[in-house]
């Protein structure tokens, strides 16, 4: 007698299978698209306590550039993972990467040009003995605006949405929800941790981070579909 398609095809060993081979070929592609980065970081760990070359910093921060397009199209790929449990991850990646690069090039360049700012004033009200309640209030600029793109990418994964309703969404659900987003936060955390123990999970990192923040985020995306097509009706 012929075994079911459900047997045959949906048990746990397949459904592992697949999810293991997801999230693997997802991070390998998101690794292969910051391979600029990878080449940098590789020079900044085997430099050890030697001085830096000139520039060096900047380099970096230049060849960081790739890593927002390669994270939004990750986490486009996990939110749909999230929603219909199956995907072609292949396909899925390089048109969610090919589609969201511009928009999520921009956000992504000016977070960096931001914190990078923002870190250099903290160096300059270090030196000119400003009182350290500035710093403090500096230091919470930046945590905001790191939680805040928590959301802002997986909302240019889910949604073609202008500059100014992504920013103002992003900064409502910041502070609207703030157990999701200490939960985005934690998701960085956990698998830090979980590498501190067994350092295999880089193979898996950074797919398990997106795919932890869609699932954590999948009735925000929702509430803000919702909100779409009511105002989609509206203007009708």
């Amino acid at each position: 007698m012929a075994k079911s398609k459900r047997e045959f095809g949906e048990g746990p060993i397949y459904t592992i299978t697949n999810y293991t081979f997801w999230l693997f070929m997802g991070n390998l592609y998101f690794l292969l698209m910051n391979i600029p980065l990878l080449y940098i970081l590789l020079l900044f760990f085997a430099n050890g306590t030697n001085p830096l070359p000139t520039g060096f910093t900047t380099i970096a921060i230049i060849c960081s550039l790739p890593v927002g397009p390669a994270a939004t199209a990750l986490l486009s790929v996990m939110g749909k993972l999230v929603r219909e449990k199956d995907i072609n991850v292949t396909k899925d990646f390089f048109k969610a990467y090919k589609t969201n690069f511009f928009q999520s090039l921009f956000f992504w360049a000016l977070e960096i040009v931001l914190i990078s700012l923002l870190f250099i004033d903290m160096g300059f009200f270090r030196t000119s003995n400003y009182p350290q309640i500035i710093n403090v209030f500096v230091l919470i600029l930046i945590a905001f605006i790191s939680l805040m793109s928590l959301y802002v990418f997986p909302l240019i994964a889910r949604f073609y949405l202008g500059v100014k309703v992504i920013l103002k969404t992003a900064t409502y659900y910041t502070f609207r929800k703030p157990h999701i987003t200490i939960l985005n936060f934690a998701s960085f955390l956990v698998v830090g941790f979980i590498f501190t123990k067994f350092s295999f999970i880089v193979l898996f990192s950074s797919s398990i981070i997106c795919y932890l923040i869609m699932y954590y985020q999948q009735n925000i995306l929702l509430e803000v579909e919702e909100k779409l097509k009511k105002n989609s009706k509206t203007a009708e």
